[in-house]
């Protein structure tokens, strides 16, 4: 197992479960079989890009969620002082705080345009 798909793997069924979606039902949205998902989420098979798109979308999150730990990053040195704490706070929080996090962020963008 190549740790490329473990990690894309681990990403989905993250995203999966923060949604309390089971195997069957994210199968079910993507027209795969749930042997299929399983085997993605473990990192046993590789999804082609499509599945990825169906799987994202299904999730409703964005394709760069699934590849996160794949997208080359700043160094944290690179940022200013206050978005290095920011990130070091982000780290250390649960998906379901970052979620909400996220929404607060979004909401609060749209009230600044």
């Amino acid at each position: 197992m190549d740790n490329m798909e473990k990690r894309i793997g681990k990403r989905i069924a993250e995203a999966r479960c923060s949604r309390g979606m089971t195997q069957e039902e994210l199968a079910e949205q993507c027209c795969l079989s749930v042997s299929t998902i399983s085997r993605i989420e473990t990192g046993r098979n590789s999804a082609p890009v499509k599945t990825l798109l169906s799987i994202s979308s299904a999730l409703t999150v964005g394709l760069d969620y699934i590849l996160y730990d794949l997208i080359p990053r700043k160094n944290a040195s690179d940022f200013s002082p206050q978005v290095q704490e920011i990130l070091l706070l982000l780290e250390s929080m649960k998906e379901q705080d970052l979620l909400f996090v996220q929404e607060f962020l979004a909401l609060y963008r749209s009230k600044l345009q």
